[in-house]
């Protein structure tokens, strides 16, 4: 059975795994930094029949990557990017070429795993994305803010006297400290239980999957009932190499 090496380059770190068929055989995740440490583990590895990946990281990140791979096994990582149609998902975004590709894995990773159900994904990591699916297979399109780190990052750069500190999460915060973590994340929160009730609207009945390093900061605040998924991107991944849908 073919193995294939998924990886998932964002904009703070690499998540990556080795399946075969549907068994996962290793996986793990690196900060940008800790990209050359990656060498020894890699070369460690059974060498993989295909390796498929996505990236919203800078091209010299992509590099280091394609030289990692192509020295344990002798061949680059093909990298996706997104089309109008895959996996029987259907993609109204207007400009193709706009989109994230791992918004776009991660919507088919979702579908895959939740096959004729409308969906909300939400992934919080650096950026928040938000992206809506209907039962019938058709990415309507989705939102984009600043994520948790990069919100109180703002605050504390662009005013005099917020500064960027711990803070905790109160109904009716009395410490400045508090009323950023509070507003935060109140923000963030308040975004996906939009999207849920806009696709609600619509007469869709969501699902609601979260993703990403702050998903579990998010989650108590949110109304609507959600599933932590973390891996939705690397489903997606996986899902479209097993079915020669891959566009490189």
């Amino acid at each position: 059975m073919s193995t294939r090496l998924l990886l998932d380059l964002g904009n703070t770190r690499l998540k990556w795994a080795l399946e075969s068929g549907a068994q996962r055989l290793a996986d793990g995740d690196a900060l940008h930094a800790e990209l050359p440490t990656l060498a020894a583990r890699f070369a460690s590895l059974p060498a993989p029949d295909g390796i498929f990946g996505c990236t919203v990281a800078a091209p010299a990140l992509r590099e280091q990557l394609d030289v990692l791979c192509l020295r344990a096994w002798q061949q680059k990582p093909r990298w996706l990017q997104v089309s109008k149609e895959a996996l029987g998902i259907r993609n109204r975004y207007r400009r193709i070429e706009q989109q994230g590709p791992d918004r776009w894995a991660a919507v088919l990773g979702a579908s895959q795993r939740h096959p004729a159900q409308a969906l909300v994904i939400a992934s919080a990591g650096t950026a928040l994305t938000v992206d809506s699916v209907t039962a019938d297979g058709t990415f309507l399109g989705g939102m984009i803010l600043p994520g948790y780190r990069l919100m109180k990052t703002a605050l504390a750069q662009g005013t005099a006297r917020l500064p960027d500190a711990a803070g905790s999460l109160h109904d009716f915060p009395t410490s400045t400290e508090d009323a950023i973590e509070t507003g935060v994340l109140t923000a963030l929160a308040g975004t996906v239980d939009t999207a849920m009730r806009r696709l609600g609207a619509r007469g869709e009945e969501p699902l609601l999957l979260l993703a990403g390093g702050d998903a579990e900061r998010i989650a108590p605040l949110l109304v609507s009932p959600h599933r932590i998924e973390p891996d939705l991107v690397l489903c997606g991944l996986a899902a479209l190499a097993v079915a020669k849908e891959f566009t490189p």
